[in-house]
């Protein structure tokens, strides 16, 4: 017990930090959240490396060399997930929303999914502190 212990890393605060917001009422096979996931942090990431302002490209750079701190939060509507989508457009906060094709999963019906935000955990906090962890 000992050795494992001197691995261990208290967590600490982050100034920046990467949101996943899931849709949990679409109950989609753990894969597909993964990739849905996936898709949320290289959309948001992109946008902000193509048309981010000076100062998000700095939030995602101290983020990227600093903790890398991604959480995933749930929604458990479409309409719920829209309005954390136009919240976090209204702060200016870089986000990225998600729809799926329907190719696997969804009898063919392009599906939002979920969305991404990156940016200063203060500023995220205030449109997604409400949500509960997926």
């Amino acid at each position: 017990k000992g050795e494992r212990m001197k691995y261990m890393v208290k967590p600490s605060r982050t100034e920046n930090k990467l949101v996943i917001v899931m849709r949990k009422d679409l109950n989609m096979p753990v894969g597909k959240c993964i990739a849905q996931g996936g898709h949320a942090i290289l959309g948001v990431v992109n946008l902000i490396r193509n048309e981010g302002t000076p100062e998000q490209k700095q939030s995602m750079a101290d983020w990227d060399a600093g903790s890398f701190t991604k959480i995933t939060l749930a929604v458990d509507s479409e309409e719920k997930l829209l309005k954390i989508y136009e919240k976090a457009q209204e702060q200016g906060l870089p986000v990225r929303l998600i729809r799926d094709n329907g190719w696997t999963v969804f009898d063919g019906i392009p599906t939002l999914t979920c969305l991404g935000i990156l940016g200063k955990s203060s500023e995220i906090d205030k449109v997604t502190k409400r949500l509960r962890l997926y």
